[in-house]
Parts: C-alpha cells; structure tokens; sequence
C-alpha cells in the first residue's frame, strides 16, 4: 500500500515534566520523504511561521480508515541554527500518535 508523508507543525509548552501540545496544524503532505524533511529542514514556506510552532512531525501514514503511523519523525526548532533540526519524541508523547490526521 502506498504511503503519504505528513507535516504537522506543533507549539507545544511544557506543564509537571510533560510536552502539552496547545495547538498544531498539518501544513502538506508529500509522497515521498526525501521530500518531506527537505522541507523541514529548510523551513520551506516558512512553517515555523517566525516561532508560532517550535516543533514539527513528519508521520508515514498509509490510505485507509483510521490510518496508521509507520513513521514518526520529531524536529524542534533551533534559535541558533534558525532550522528544525532532528530530535527525539518528547516526554509524554510516547503513545500519542496521528497528528496530522486524528
């Protein structure tokens, strides 16, 4: 089954140790993920939005009813780089899946 890349941009504030998502919004898809992360990393039409969303999520998702996640990939924004750079899935967020469709 073919698969679609998904890039949702999250801000995201922290509360007892936990990231606590405030608001998020998928801003494309691709259908590939060389694509995707180009995307990301370049911060390609500006979708951290001059620091509205500090983390993104690129998910794997195949067609279907209640679609599933094969891939996750977090990125936080870097104030020094002025990038998204990769990271680990945050505290909190471990079971949490379907961002961008959910």
């Amino acid at each position: 089954m073919k698969s679609i890349f998904l890039i949702t941009t999250v801000h995201a504030g922290w509360r007892y140790g936990v990231l606590n998502i405030e608001r998020r919004r998928c801003v494309g898809w691709f259908p590939n993920i060389t694509r995707a992360k180009t995307v990301v990393t370049r911060n390609e039409g500006d979708i951290h939005e001059n620091g509205h969303y500090d983390h993104c999520i690129i998910e794997e998702i195949v067609s279907g009813l209640y679609p599933h996640v094969n891939i996750e990939h977090w990125y936080k924004w870097d104030n020094e780089e002025k990038q998204y750079v990769l990271t680990s899935k945050p505290k909190g967020m471990e079971k949490v899946v379907n961002f961008g469709i959910g």
